[in-house]
């Protein structure tokens, strides 16, 4: 039985190479011959084809192209220039092959089919398990950081294809490899007190790079909706981990309710977390670039900037943030990621991305997983079912940690013993007995907020911040060092 072929190709080699293809005995038979990237995903997602052969200068051939036609059960052949055939390689193709005659062209094909009818890797249509998943993304990193490049394919491509590239050479000061940033990314050294603003340099700040062998953590900050504070805990402990290890990358992935920028005081002319992905989805992101288009607060602390606006989630593909999370992995001890509230449900067979794709990439891919609630009757209730639905949806990998925060724990609302009542709620109703309680200390984030700043900075002695920089010393494995002063009890009960 032949192998269906769908091809996209110039028209001046696409007529020869289905010719030769459709040759007697060549065990493949071309079934469409598509004009564009649409087509080719059309044509897949319907069936017609096991093989898809692209040219690399067709628009729209990107990682999640080449991801979206593995999950229909298709592999890929792109074909390129071979000053190109690095940067296509990053793309997770199953052959990437260089510009030449028809015939050579024609063999590669029939090679591909001949390794069976699959995608590489033994993936099924509706992709790999999870835990071939995580092995192949803990692969990828373990290439990576020895070969000291920041390009990564995470699930979109093999250990052998991330331990073959090279480094990607760096753009010139104020571009990409695309070409000139877009007006907004694009910021000069600060000049004395200016916040917000990306290192020129593209170097970062010192120790901004991992240590190469020691891939930095991603920690993922997730809650319940109803506002529990994901975002000011995400803020506050990017600033504590800045403190212990030298420099942080803050990333907004919330597609619902992007704010980071509004905490921080940031003008978001841009989305960097946008910028970013597009440079994934051509597989010209590594550490460089990343620093470069993401404003730097406080000196240490990347920020990739949410976007401007909830409509926009489709930039965000997955195939496109785990690569992020590996490069940002690569750039920085540390990694915080503030989420959406919402997961996506069990799914329904429809082909394309996903409304909170972004949420479920980065649990997956963390290494820590922060769930959010508010200390409230109503946020524990909401806190208690988030919990039972991370649970359900099976998203964490098996190495990941999970901590529990209550935020805003105070008298009023949990009654005269706050602590005891929070813990023995979820002791009783979550099996969670080692959670964080961080008290409410409005005043103190009050002022944070109106001057645009992180809370370490402010208010130093806040009862809140100091919650959160007892999180950031259990999270690293270090033990924070204790002033004397009064429990966070009766610190709760005086409010």
């Amino acid at each position: 039985m032949s192998v269906g072929v769908l091809i996209a190709l110039d028209g001046a080699v696409e007529s020869e190479v289905v010719r030769l293809l459709d040759a007697p005995g060549s065990g493949v038979r071309v079934v469409r011959r598509c004009a564009d990237v649409p087509e080719v995903l059309a044509a897949a997602a319907a069936g017609l084809g096991r093989i898809a052969v692209l040219d690399a200068e067709l628009p729209g051939v990107d990682l999640a192209v080449v991801s979206r036609l593995r999950a229909a059960g298709v592999r890929t052949l792109i074909v390129t220039a071979p000053d190109q055939a690095e940067r296509c390689r990053s793309l997770g193709p199953d052959v990437v092959e260089p510009a030449g005659g028809p015939t050579a062209l024609a063999d590669a094909v029939v090679s591909l089919a001949r390794r069976g009818d699959a995608p590489h890797d033994g993936e099924a249509a509706n992709g790999p398990p999870a835990a071939d998943k995580a092995d192949r993304r803990a692969a990828a990193r373990s290439a990576q950081t020895a070969a000291g490049v920041g390009v990564a394919s995470g699930e979109s491509g093999t250990a052998a294809d991330v331990s073959a590239r090279r480094e990607h050479a760096v753009p010139a000061p104020g571009s990409t490899p695309d070409g000139p940033l877009p007006e907004g990314l694009l910021r000069d050294a600060p000049p004395p007190g200016r916040r917000g603003s990306a290192d020129e340099s593209g170097t970062g700040a010192p120790g901004a790079v991992a240590d190469e062998h020691r891939p930095g953590r991603l920690v993922v900050v997730w809650g319940p909706p109803g506002a529990p504070g994901r975002t000011t805990l995400a803020v506050t402990l990017a600033a504590e981990l800045a403190a212990l290890a030298g420099t942080v990358n803050l990333i907004d992935a919330d597609t619902e309710a992007p704010s980071v920028t509004q905490v921080l005081g940031i003008l978001d002319d841009a989305s960097a977390v946008a910028a970013v992905a597009r440079q994934a989805l051509n597989g010209r992101l590594d550490p460089t670039v990343l620093r470069r288009l993401c404003p730097v607060v406080d000196g240490n602390i990347h920020v990739m900037t949410g976007l401007t606006r909830a409509d926009r989630w489709r930039e965000l593909p997955s195939a496109a943030l785990e690569v992020v999370w590996d490069v940002a992995r690569a750039s920085a001890p540390w990694t915080v990621v503030d989420t959406g509230a919402t997961l996506d449900g069990d799914p329904d067979g429809s082909y394309g991305p996903r409304r909170h794709e972004a949420t479920a990439s980065a649990l997956a891919a963390a290494d820590v997983v922060v769930v959010v609630g508010a200390g409230e009757p109503v946020g524990m209730r909401r806190l208690v079912m988030a919990l039972g639905e991370l649970a359900d949806a099976e998203l964490l990998g098996p190495g990941t940690t999970r901590t529990v925060v209550v935020n805003r724990v105070r008298a009023s609302a949990a009654g005269p013993s706050p602590s005891r009542s929070v813990h023995e709620a979820l002791a009783r109703f979550a099996g969670v007995g080692d959670a964080v309680l961080v008290p409410d200390d409005r005043p103190a984030l009050d002022r944070a907020f109106l001057q645009g700043r992180t809370l370490t900075q402010v208010a130093p002695a806040s009862p809140a911040r100091r919650a959160v920089q007892e999180l950031a010393h259990r999270l690293a494995g270090e033990r924070p060092r204790r002033a004397r002063r009064r429990g966070v009890g009766a610190l709760l009960r005086a409010r």
